[in-house]
């Protein structure tokens, strides 16, 4: 079996829905980052050939979810900014969930730099990180992002208006 199949098996199953979903679930209702929710039980047969790979494989999701989080505390997006998470995350799922060749070989590149993965709970290099967001999520990802803030921030104005009965 080549390097190559290990790599798309373990996204596979590393970044299934459920798991995924329910991964995020946790962190947005806990409001940080955590591994509980992660379900390895069906997993955990296949990575037993290679325990570094799922190692690997968690610290980047994790780290990719963080930097999707402060990428977008950056943008100040207000009210918005807890809905285009949500769509973000669930766009770096489905691009994750059948990845295409150019993410299965950057990711190939990263799990070969030991010391991305050697120092700390989270990959630290913010460079990094926002180019394999680069990679996996496409300009209308990004598109449909927006719109969800710009979207979360139009009903809201909507809700003051009618609550506070403002006339326009």
């Amino acid at each position: 079996m080549n390097n190559n199949h290990h790599v798309i098996a373990a996204i596979d199953l590393l970044f299934n829905p459920a798991s995924l979903q329910a991964a995020i679930e946790i962190e947005d209702e806990t409001d940080c980052d955590v591994t509980a929710g992660l379900e390895w039980s069906l997993a955990v047969p296949a990575f037993l050939t290679n325990p570094a790979l799922l190692g690997r494989l968690t610290k980047l999701r994790l780290s990719l979810n963080q930097e999707l989080r402060l990428l977008l505390q950056e943008w100040n997006l207000g009210i918005g900014e807890k809905t285009a998470l949500k769509v973000a995350q669930q766009r770096l799922i489905q691009r994750l969930q059948l990845p295409e060749n150019n993410v299965i070989l950057a990711l190939q590149d990263i799990f070969k730099q030991d010391e991305l993965f050697d120092a700390g709970e989270l990959i630290s290099n913010r460079d990094l990180l926002k180019s394999i967001l680069g990679i996996l999520l496409l300009d209308t990802d990004w598109e449909e992002i927006a719109l969800a803030a710009a979207n979360s921030v139009k009903e809201q104005v909507i809700y003051q208006v009618s609550v506070n009965q403002i006339s326009a």
